[in-house]
């Protein structure tokens, strides 16, 4: 049965299940144990009411929120236990006892260093009792400064945690990365509510002819039903998980309901402006424009001929013809980057609703955000419904059922990378003397595009951006159901199950009269992808005098499909009717693949007088793409921490000092396709209407191919001085890979292009570092403020058959003979994974530049030119809180790398960069020597030596990717309590906003030191991506 015909069924039975839950809460009883009425006021440390604090019951969902007056109504045993949490606060555990009136102060959470943090399979624990690190960031660090994809976001907030945002548009991916990844598939796991989720990215633009990138799944969640998302970056903390989470863990908690009086509504509104920065008016040259040889066009022809070329005359003011036949002032035009980009807007808005009683609590929200990319008639619209409910069903019986469904629809994803529609090309590239505004008409009369350059590949932007429309919209539907059995204080049961469903209709056109196609083509799509996770655990804890106890074992199944139909055409009968039915050749296309992992897990946790602790865990996977004989993988880990401050009796100033280590295995089949092992066959082609079989792959089937090894050990330490005024948590780790699996070329003489195959051992080893504190705080006025640190060493130990190196990925410049010089990604022995390597110049003993008889330089051999990935990582965060007002600023950096630059390339090439300004008049006479020792007095014309530079040296454009920027700034005013009480008004906060407002250094020219253009293994490489951008906006947030 095809995915398709199965939706209907999927949501009926989630409408069943979510039914059958609302009958069960109908008929649920009152109370379950003999209760007292409470009564009470919490204030902050000013002893000011604090309104829209959670009160519950622990090891319940009772809870209420506090009133505009910080007070509060509750019901509980006297031998419970009463909790109370906020946002910026530390949460406070009181027991109830004879208590009838209570008065709780909360003091301000200082550190990062949270007490209770969500680990593996959705299990709240201390801190203190694990033997690894963990970060928790809470959901409110996403939505003070937003951006279209969540984990954006997380740039400099976490050590150890590398996030790319690559200059693919407002509806891209993001590359995130934990302690330096591995070969492959180097993304996290994503955990939402314990369920698993689908988050591959769905396109790429590092393809031949390039490409545009669809997104990924983690970037369509709601940023504002985000609670708090921990970071398991060590294997021991994932190794529950299995083999999807050897790159790291990110455990995402959504928000909840709470008891209380009527409904609740919060209010979140933001609107920010986006503004491309444009580098081109400071790093090119102003001074020549359009022509060849010193020469300005004197027709049509001959400007068209030139359009790819700034070697003209200098820039008189007179009137010259341009390729469209028009006579314009032969003057600078700057500012083309920002002319065509336009000034994006998103307004984004979710309101939710949340109530309950003792028994039931629920949050409902919606969410929409509306985008308006820089990139002309592109952007991206999302809607997000989002209902959590939890229940109590009787004395031991508890369920929390999570249902997300989100529309999107994006437009016009830009291409990007190769030439080939990507308007980039033409933002960067046109003369000096062009403004890109006079080719604002896309066509001719004849409905030609209406090129700049007789290039075809070369395209007119605004034919791009409004005649060449792509489209894709996607339902997507993730739930889970979590119900818990307690038979006693101890014994438990767990089932859990959820899915990630998701449909993807899409649309590309190439309308006739594109340059490069004449006569057209036009493509569709529609694509399922599904993920199921059923999982079943039983559990036991228990305190026996100094002794504590707590393990669970569990099996788990996750089932995987995906189905893709596509059709096309091309060459359209009647111009301008653009359907497949109005094309000559069409074709079309059916993808069928299902995968599946089994597994069982274990963790055993035992704790000695609350300061020591040791905890083992276990899991097998049995993966189904693998072959039978070499399927499965078990993955064992320790970890042990101990808590020197409860232990031993510890000066005044130390307030909390723990000690911890682990170890952990994990395995991966590197999440490749189903099918790999296996010679499959389709009917790619037919012959008069005949379907024609043959191989539907060009990857040899591997069956020998076998799971990856990944065996860490971490030692870290975190501690807490002056009653928590300050603290750090330091980490230390060793991370080894073995028999990495690589889609390996092999000559194609085989009839095939590549192999799967064990080829590989990669080690990483690193440092991480989190310092927190409150240098001054005081009545009025606080400042915070924490600094991470992470340097992660990464070396490839071997590879297949002795090799000592192996290409990874290529750059995508210099294809088309326009300019450019191709470098590479490698994966060499003895050297970090990703170094760069590419052609140089040829040096003699003392390091001068050898030139050759005509004057120029002489091309050296491919060498290394440095590491694509930077290794350190920084972030340095402040808040700064007077009375109602507060702020916030974000300072991050990567150091280390270093970045080919494709742009800067093609730039030299066309003579457009500033350094190709030398010369111009007399010629150039390059620095350096002949072959025999001699000094180089050979002049050059400029444009024949930086032609040839540009095509034939790598090392040239090379620069170093180190940045630091200024990624945040967050201006907040929330209003006083004496100016909304009485009014239905709990909270009203307005903020300023704004995002990389600029960068402090870099070294890169012409491109944002972030402008990499992809999420895959080409780390390092740089070409003609959509700029970066920086933005502005304001936040209202109000709860009622």
């Amino acid at each position: 049965m095809h995915l398709q015909h199965t939706i209907p069924s999927v949501f009926r039975k989630w409408r069943l299940a979510a039914l059958t839950l609302v009958l069960l809460i109908s008929f649920s009883g009152a109370a379950w144990a003999q209760k007292v009425q409470l009564s009470g006021t919490v204030t902050n440390e000013k002893n000011e009411p604090l309104p829209g604090v959670t009160v519950t019951v622990k090891g319940t969902v009772t809870g209420v929120l506090t009133n505009g007056d910080g007070k509060f109504n509750i019901s509980a045993a006297p031998t419970a236990t009463l909790v109370f949490s906020m946002m910026g606060y530390e949460s406070r555990q009181v027991p109830v006892g004879n208590q009838t009136t209570l008065q709780v102060k909360l003091q301000d959470q200082l550190t990062q260093l949270s007490d209770v943090v969500v680990t593996a399979m959705g299990i709240k624990k201390e801190n203190k009792v694990l033997g690894y690190a963990i970060t928790q960031v809470k959901g409110e660090s996403f939505t003070k400064a937003r951006e279209a994809n969540v984990m954006w976001g997380l740039q400099g907030k976490v050590a150890g945690v590398n996030v790319t945002k690559p200059v693919t548009g407002a509806s891209g991916s993001s590359r995130v990365v934990m302690r330096g990844g591995d070969f492959g598939a180097s993304q996290p796991l994503y955990v939402i509510d314990g369920i698993p989720m689908v988050s591959g990215n769905k396109g790429s633009i590092d393809n031949m002819y390039g490409g545009k990138d669809a997104g990924d799944g983690i970037g369509s969640i709601n940023p504002d039903d985000i609670e708090s998302m921990e970071v398991l970056k060590g294997n021991t903390a994932a190794a529950l998980y299995g083999a999807r989470a050897s790159n790291g863990v990110i455990v995402i908690t959504t928000k909840k309901g709470t008891a209380r009086k009527g409904i609740g509504v919060e209010l979140n509104s933001t609107y920010s402006i986006e503004n491309p920065i444009d580098y081109t008016a400071k790093d090119y040259q102003y001074e020549y424009g359009i022509g060849t040889g010193g020469k300005k066009p004197t027709t049509a022809a001959e400007a068209l001929a030139a359009g790819r070329s700034s070697w003209g005359a200098k820039l008189d003011g007179s009137n010259v013809i341009q390729g469209d036949g028009v006579e314009r002032p032969y003057s600078a035009r700057k500012n083309n980057v920002k002319n065509f980009y336009d000034g994006g807007n998103t307004f984004t808005n979710t309101v939710a609703l949340l109530g309950g009683n003792e028994n039931v609590n629920f949050r409902f929200s919606f969410g929409d955000m509306n985008n308006h990319d820089i990139m002309p008639n592109a952007g991206i619209r999302r809607n997000n419904f989002t209902l959590n409910t939890n229940a109590k069903l009787g004395k031991n019986l508890t369920a929390t059922i999570n249902a997300q469904y989100i529309r999107e629809k994006a437009e016009n994803r830009p291409w990007l990378n190769d030439y080939t529609m990507n308007a980039a090309v033409a933002a960067y590239l046109m003369p000096t003397n062009y403004d890109i505004r006079d080719w604002s008409n896309p066509r001719k009369a004849n409905r030609a595009e209406n090129l700049w350059t007789t290039n075809n590949y070369w395209a007119n932007p605004y034919f791009m951006a409004y005649e060449t429309p792509n489209w894709d919209k996607t339902n997507r539907f993730i739930g889970s159901a979590d119900i818990k059995y307690d038979f006693d204080s101890h014994f438990y049961a767990r089932l859990l199950t959820g899915t990630d469903f998701s449909n993807t209709l899409g649309q590309f056109l190439w309308s006739d009269g594109i340059g490069f196609y004449p006569k057209g083509q036009i493509g569709m799509s529609n694509a399922y992808r599904s993920e199921f996770n059923a999982q079943m655990m039983a559990g036991y804890n228990n305190t026996f005098k100094n002794w504590s106890v707590n393990t669970f074992v569990g099996g788990n199944t996750m089932k995987r499909s995906s189905n893709n139909t596509s059709s096309s055409g091309d060459i359209f009968i009647v111009p301008g009717f653009y359907s497949i039915g109005n094309t000559t050749n069409k074709s079309g296309g059916y993808n069928l693949t299902e995968s599946q992992i089994n597994s069982v897990f274990g963790s055993a946790e035992f704790g000695f007088r609350n300061y020591l602790y040791l905890t083992l865990t276990g899991r097998n996977d049995w993966f189904s793409t693998l072959d039978p004989n070499n399927n499965n993988i078990f993955y064992p880990s320790v970890g042990a921490s101990f808590v020197i401050s409860d232990a031993w009796k510890m000066p005044e100033w130390i307030s909390f000092a723990k000690v911890r280590g682990s170890w952990a295995q994990t395995g991966s089949d590197q999440d490749i396709s189903a099918y790999q092992l296996n010679l499959t066959y389709s009917l790619p082609n037919s012959l008069n209407g005949v379907p024609l079989g043959g191989i539907g792959t060009s990857t040899v089937p591997n069956a020998n191919l076998h799971p990856q090894l990944t065996t860490t050990y971490e030692a870290g330490l975190e501690a807490r001085f002056l009653n928590g005024r300050a603290g750090i948590d330091l980490a230390v780790y060793s991370r080894q890979v073995t028999d990495a699996i690589l889609n390996s070329p092999i000559s194609i003489s085989s009839g095939f292009t590549s192999t799967y195959m064990n080829a590989a051992k990669i080690g990483n080893t690193g440092i991480e570092l989190l310092l927190t504190g409150t240098p001054v705080r005081s009545n009025d006025f606080k400042w915070q403020t924490s600094y991470n640190f992470a340097y992660n060493k990464s070396e490839v130990k071997a590879l297949i058959n002795g090799q000592s190196s192996m290409v990874i990925a290529q750059n995508r410049s210099g294809l088309w003979g326009d300019g450019g010089v191709p470098s590479y990604v490698y994966a060499e022995v003895g050297q970090p994974y990703g170094v760069l390597y590419g052609s140089t110049y040829t040096r003699d003993a003392q390091g001068r530049i050898v030139y050759d008889d005509k004057g120029l330089p002489v091309p050296g051999k491919i060498a290394r030119l440095g590491n694509g990935i930077q290794p350190i990582v920084m972030g340095f965060n402040n808040t700064f809180t007077y009375r109602q007002w507060s702020l916030d600023f974000l300072i991050d950096g990567k150091f280390g790398g270093k970045m080919f630059s494709g742009t800067t390339n093609l730039a030299w090439y066309q003579g457009l960069a500033k350094e190709t300004l030398p010369g111009r008049e007399g010629g150039i006479i390059g620095e350096g020597v002949t072959a025999d020792g001699k000094p180089n007095t050979v002049k050059v014309a400029a444009e024949d030596y930086y032609k040839f530079v540009a095509n034939n040296i790598a090392e040239q454009f090379v620069y170093s990717s180190s940045f630091v920027k200024l990624r945040q700034i967050v201006l907040g005013y929330s209003l006083p309590q004496r100016w909304i009480k009485g009014s239905a008004f709990q909270a009203v906060n307005l903020s300023f906003v704004a995002r990389n407002l600029f960068t402090i250094y870099q070294d890169v020219p012409l491109v944002d030191p972030e402008s990499g253009y992809t999420t895959g293994g080409g780390q390092g490489f740089e070409m003609l991506g959509m700029p970066a951008v920086r933005s502005f906006g304001f936040n209202l947030g109000v709860k009622f």
